[in-house]
């Protein structure tokens, strides 16, 4: 069986619903990284760390991969940079619930989305919980971030603190290894490297303070060419050693769900009333 979902014929995804099989969906963005990484690069991250570690648990779990969801919610000040094409929240939530909606249609009722991008994670916890309301079904969501280790990051990580946030050290280094031939070093600098130092709300990924509430990146920093972070000291090396980290941690939430999701689907709920 095929893993990409877009080259199955109707046939095979039939044989993949007969088996119980799960769907990955990857979402990023169209979305300006400063002036060396390209627009693709959050829905890149995300799209290979799913081939790759669908690849792996494909021999045990049936699974297909959708093809990359490329526009994600971008905030409105990145399109101070050209090439950020964005979704209001709204359309994005109906444009996910109706792709979850057509999957539980013909039989897939285990969903793991994948996200690569930073202003999505709002909009998927509506949409896991609003297909879980309408349909008992319940989809699971990941953040690639998430996926990695803050004390690895922080071990050997070359970038100072706010060097790690948009267009940065971690992303040009994934992009290196994963496509290397989108990125244009000579245009990577450190100009906009993030200098907040807010106690209680650090804007770097890895900052070893602790976050007690948000504050939008882009509020709190003045970004000249739309990075912010510290893309100098990004390496094709590094960029191997994160993505196997992505794909070895992603493979993990896909067994758990995927376990979880069996488990739960046949239970009896003690429950008085289960209409809701």
């Amino acid at each position: 069986m095929k893993i990409k979902f877009e080259e199955m014929k109707s046939p095979e995804i039939e044989e993949l619903v007969k088996k119980n099989g799960m769907v990955l969906i990857p979402i990023g963005a169209c979305e300006e990284h400063a002036r060396h990484l390209p627009v693709i690069t959050d829905t890149l991250i995300a799209y290979k760390a799913c081939i790759d570690a669908a690849e792996v648990v494909f021999p045990t779990i049936p699974i297909a991969v959708l093809p990359s969801i490329w526009f994600g919610y971008t905030v409105a000040m990145l399109k101070n940079w050209p090439g950020t094409i964005t979704l209001r929240p709204k359309v994005l939530i109906d444009v996910l619930y109706d792709i979850c909606k057509s999957l539980i249609d013909m039989g897939i009722n285990k969903i793991l989305i994948v996200n690569g991008h930073g202003n999505n994670p709002g909009v998927l916890d509506v949409v896991v919980r609003s297909i879980g309301d309408d349909f008992k079904v319940f989809p699971a969501y990941t953040n690639v971030f998430n996926l990695l280790e803050k004390d690895f990051i922080s071990k050997y990580r070359k970038s100072k603190e706010g060097g790690i946030g948009h267009a940065c050290e971690i992303e040009t280094s994934l992009v290196l290894y994963l496509a290397e031939g989108l990125v244009d070093m000579s245009f990577a600098d450190a100009t906009d490297i993030m200098t907040s130092n807010l106690k209680y709300c650090p804007v770097d990924f890895a900052s070893k303070k602790k976050k007690k509430y948000f504050l939008s990146t882009w509020y709190l920093e003045n970004s000249t060419y739309g990075g912010a972070g510290d893309p100098t000291y990004a390496t094709k090396e590094f960029g191997e050693k994160l993505h196997k980290m992505v794909v070895s941690s992603l493979v993990e939430v896909i067994k758990e769900f995927y376990k979880v999701s069996l488990e739960l689907e046949n239970r009896k709920l003690k429950r008085k009333y289960t209409k809701f």
